[in-house]
């Protein structure tokens, strides 16, 4: 969350210009809740990667086989999704509040 407030903050002049230009709030706002969603996706696709990497290490090092969890892995990619939207609503909302003269002047 913390990650995108600052994206938010960085990016009020882009912000201001595309509100100048005529961009919608629900636009702005759906922008920032998919960089939300993308970025929580991909932590847990790395996070999956890395465990099933360090799960073989280890099943290798004990002689025995490696099984991918596959529910485990499903619930993360869930639960990874349900946090980039959480965290992400509420700077989604922020940026699409942002009134445009305000946003321009920023800086």
């Amino acid at each position: 969350m913390n990650i995108m407030l600052v994206s938010v903050t960085e990016r009020t002049r882009e912000i201001g210009v595309r509100k100048a230009v005529g961009a919608k709030p629900v636009t702005i706002k759906y922008q920032f809740l998919f960089e939300s969603i993308m970025i929580g996706q991909l932590g847990g696709i790395f996070g999956i990667i890395l465990g099933i990497l360090i799960g073989n290490g280890v099943s290798s090092m004990l002689r025995s086989s490696f099984v991918v969890p596959w529910f485990w892995v499903l619930t993360g990619i869930i639960v990874c999704f349900i946090v980039g939207v959480a965290s992400g609503y509420a700077p989604a909302v922020k940026a699409a509040n942002v009134d445009p003269i305000e946003a321009l002047r920023y800086e």
